[in-house]
């Protein structure tokens, strides 16, 4: 029995995500794997996989804690928005008139951001002051010599600095926790010097430059805003403060929260057991992932709306008051769809400074572009640039297919939901054309399983998936959504 005891001590010492693993078909270590199977032969079935928790015990034992963590950095952001709002609101344009320059709102703003960054971030936070004072220096200067550059100059050195801090500059569990607020940031300026560029927008000064970089509101979740959004914020009178503006704040708080224990709570600890097909884990896993977004999405419009701003993250009345479209990419018609709603402020950013401009060497090319800016900007990661990219692949391959059979057919199965006027012959409420849209919508629901198993809770999220990781996540599904994608290509040349 002395074997024995040994056999235990080990076992008691290996990681339960190794373990999980292991269960789930997944390559580990082969020493380890020997072992697991080994103890699985002399134990019988003492262990088959981590037990899944009673509702009540999922509400003590993760619900509560996960509400707290996430009230320990909300509330602070929440009330420093708040009070940049009343300040924002006692102190208009006409208050010069009593003394108060204009630059003191630009500056609580920069302020109460840097507050809001050290709060979330501690040290870590200047990584971003740096790229921050650094980027404004380059923007001065190429100003100053060739303004018409400034968009490609700021750029370049955005991608520089993030590839920097990625190889050599920053740890990795640091530069993991503050890529999200860099991000944003780098959106801001790359943004504005692409306006100043094209004289869209003045040169700002230093006050106004840091109270838009640094904005409170925006500095941590998001979402991105224009400098236009900025200015018109510090336009607004006391009226904007009404009872739709707390209902909508109170609302985006409540679903962000609701999101992130879904996530983290109930859909991995209760719902789906580890012991399921592992498609359904896939699906799982991804579902997770896109919750955890969800979260930083409603958290994000809440703070902005906080802040002040009115809500126009994207140019469109639809979806004006929206950061993310939950119910389009859980229930999605398309691809299309998904990477339209995913980020409603990122994907407008991405159309209006990256895909338009190099429209002009073709569609491909320009989808390319654009999801290389965006893999960019995440910086170093081959998991997020192989999902970026395989996505990229995905929705224009989805999207010249059901073109090209929607004019076979003369149907409404486009990728894009037809309008009223599409002159087709069979509209979208034809039977057919309902199945072949059903269709579609499960191969899309398919691919995000595929694309996004591999953003789960494993140790490696702290800093960041590796290749290996990815490509192992793929391997177990035998890579079946990239064949399918591969097959629908070949298929849609040969039509």
């Amino acid at each position: 029995m002395e074997g024995m005891d040994d056999f235990d001590t080990y076992y008691d010492e290996i990681d339960e995500d190794l373990i999980q693993a292991y269960l789930n078909g997944e390559t580990i270590d082969p020493e380890l794997e020997a072992f697991l199977s080994s103890y699985e032969k002399n134990y019988g079935q003492e262990y088959e996989e981590i037990p899944s928790l009673s509702l009540l015990e999922v509400g003590e034992n993760c619900m509560l804690p996960v509400l707290t963590e996430a009230l320990k950095v909300l509330l602070p952001l929440l009330a420093l928005s708040f009070i940049f709002k009343l300040i924002s609101n006692l102190w208009k344009p006409d208050a010069e008139e009593v003394g108060v320059p204009r630059s003191f709102l630009h500056l609580t703003s920069a302020l109460f951001g840097i507050l809001a960054l050290h709060l979330v971030f501690s040290r870590d936070l200047v990584y971003i002051l740096y790229c921050c004072c650094l980027v404004y220096l380059v923007l001065i200067a190429v100003h100053v010599l060739r303004r018409q550059y400034c968009g490609i100059a700021v750029s370049a050195f955005i991608v520089v600095y993030v590839l920097l801090c990625e190889l050599y500059l920053v740890d990795e569990t640091a530069w993991h926790r503050v890529r999200g607020a860099q991000i944003i940031m780098s959106m801001k300026v790359i943004g504005l010097a692409f306006d100043v560029a094209s004289g869209a927008e003045e040169m700002p000064s230093m006050f106004e430059y840091l109270g838009y970089v640094l904005c409170v509101g925006t500095v941590i979740f998001g979402p991105w805003v224009s400098y236009q959004d900025y200015k018109n914020l510090l336009c607004q009178d006391r009226k904007s403060m009404n009872m739709w503006w707390i209902v909508r704040i109170a609302r985006s708080g409540a679903v962000s929260l609701v999101c992130m224990v879904y996530s983290t709570c109930f859909l991995t600890n209760w719902l789906i057991p580890s012991s399921s097909y592992r498609w359904i884990l896939a699906y799982r896993d991804a579902q997770s992932f896109r919750f955890s977004h969800y979260f930083v999405s409603f958290a994000s419009e809440t703070t902005a709306l906080l802040c002040g701003f009115r809500g126009s993250f994207y140019k469109d009345n639809e979806s004006r008051w929206s950061v993310s479209k939950p119910y389009h990419i859980e229930v999605p018609r398309s691809l299309v769809e998904v990477v339209t709603y995913w980020n409603l402020p990122m994907h407008y950013w991405l159309k209006t400074y990256v895909f338009k401009p190099s429209r002009i060497f073709g569609t491909f090319v320009a989808v390319i572009l654009t999801y290389t800016a965006s893999s960019l900007l995440h910086g170093l990661n081959f998991q997020l640039a192989a999902v970026l990219f395989s996505l990229g692949f995905y929705s224009y391959v989805e999207f010249v297919f059901r073109n090209k059979l929607s004019r076979i057919f003369n149907a409404c199965i486009q990728a894009k939901t037809c309008p009223d006027s599409c002159g087709h012959e069979y509209t979208s409420y034809h039977p057919l054309v309902l199945l072949t849209n059903v269709c579609f919508a499960l191969l899309a629901v398919f691919h995000l399983a595929y694309l996004g198993l591999m953003f789960d809770s494993s140790r490696e999220q702290d800093k960041g998936y590796t290749m290996k990781h990815t490509l192992e996540k793929w391997a177990n599904l035998d890579y079946a959504s990239h064949w399918v994608v591969l097959g629908t290509y070949i298929f849609y040349l040969i039509i």
